[in-house]
């Protein structure tokens, strides 16, 4: 009986992947670190200009939970197998902060 090595091979790409995906998630997260700091303590500058609304201030105090909850899916995603999910799945919080960046700049100017 010979093995289908096919599927072994298959999974380089999704570990790849999922480096990029938790490389990029996770320097938004240093930086969001960051942001918070300056915005709790009230010492930032540009960050703290803005003085968001209610609804724009919990959008960004979620990305810790986004990115986790992110992590927590794909890695499900990977354990039933469906790669190119889970790498989808993983990559998630950073469409989505960018998408979150653009609406805060450009709703707020309506």
């Amino acid at each position: 009986m010979t093995r289908d090595r096919t599927n072994l091979d298959d999974r380089a790409p999704t570990i790849f992947g999922w480096a990029a995906a938790l490389i990029a998630g996770g320097g938004l997260l240093y930086f969001w670190v960051m942001g918070a700091i300056l915005i709790l303590s009230g010492n930032g500058g540009q960050i703290q200009y803005l003085q968001d609304e209610p609804i724009w201030r919990t959008l960004y105090f979620a990305y810790p939970l986004v990115f986790v909850g992110a992590i927590v899916v794909g890695a499900l995603l990977v354990a039933l197998r469906r790669d190119v999910a889970s790498i989808a799945v993983a990559g998630s919080p950073v469409v989505l902060a960018i998408v979150y960046y653009f609406a805060s700049i450009h709703l707020r100017s309506f």
